[in-house]
């Protein structure tokens, strides 16, 4: 066997290999995954979340293969994401805190008007906005109705706030998140109950539980 020969041998075996540890690594994460929306536990918390973001595609590949909802890796991702930051994010002074409402959530009949930070809500009472607002703001926290993600990009370069909590649907959720990281913001991502472009819904309790730093709906957590 000459040398090319013994450098392509060695490369497949390597990719093979490579392959191999990748599904099995996989299979770890997928069963954690499951045992944690079962259990409400999440246990190795930073490694599990490295893990479904490295390996995301196979670990709901894995799920999909055995008839489950993939949707379940995205909704514990999020729950893990939330767990790391909750600590930094309660440490920031709250009048540092931002609050990112999606304009989907606002009524079909809203009056209110859109501005160069958002859409500016009235407190007209046809959806929950206005109280979640009121309440926010007298906390201390900064509050913001945005139609989407570049006005988002936007506030954070102009006020540079220490803290975020995002309401959206889980895709945005996801995206806005790993936003926040990047610019080294903690962040808590509150998922629409139901997602669409208009009339969404919210548990709003859930929202208040983060802004009044309340016991989580979310399932509890254990770091192993």
């Amino acid at each position: 066997m000459n040398y090319i020969d013994q450098v392509y041998l060695f490369v497949g075996k390597a990719v093979v290999l490579a392959l191999i540890i990748s599904f099995l690594l996989s299979l770890i994460i997928a069963l954690l995954v499951g045992i944690s929306f079962k259990t409400g536990r999440y246990f190795l918390a930073r490694p599990m979340l490295i893990g479904i973001s490295l390996l995301e595609s196979l670990v709901k590949a894995i799920f999909w293969l055995g008839r489950a909802d993939d949707k379940i890796v995205d909704d514990v991702g999020i729950s893990l994401m939330n767990y790391i930051n909750r600590g930094k994010f309660y440490a920031t002074p709250v009048e540092d805190r931002f609050v990112f409402m999606p304009q989907c959530l606002r009524s079909v009949e809203c009056p209110a008007k859109l501005t160069p930070e958002g859409i500016k809500c009235v407190g007209c009472g046809r959806c929950g906005i206005g109280e979640a607002k009121r309440l926010a703001e007298s906390k201390g926290y900064r509050f913001f109705v945005v139609p989407g993600s570049s006005f988002i990009k936007r506030i954070i370069q102009k006020y540079h706030p220490r803290g975020i909590v995002g309401v959206g649907c889980e895709m945005e959720i996801k995206e806005g998140l790993i936003l926040c990281n990047s610019h080294g913001i903690p962040a808590i991502g509150v998922p629409l109950t139901t997602a669409g472009c208009v009339s969404t819904t919210l548990e709003w309790e859930r929202l208040y539980d983060v802004l009044l730093q309340r016991s989580s709906r979310e399932p509890e957590r254990h770091q192993a």
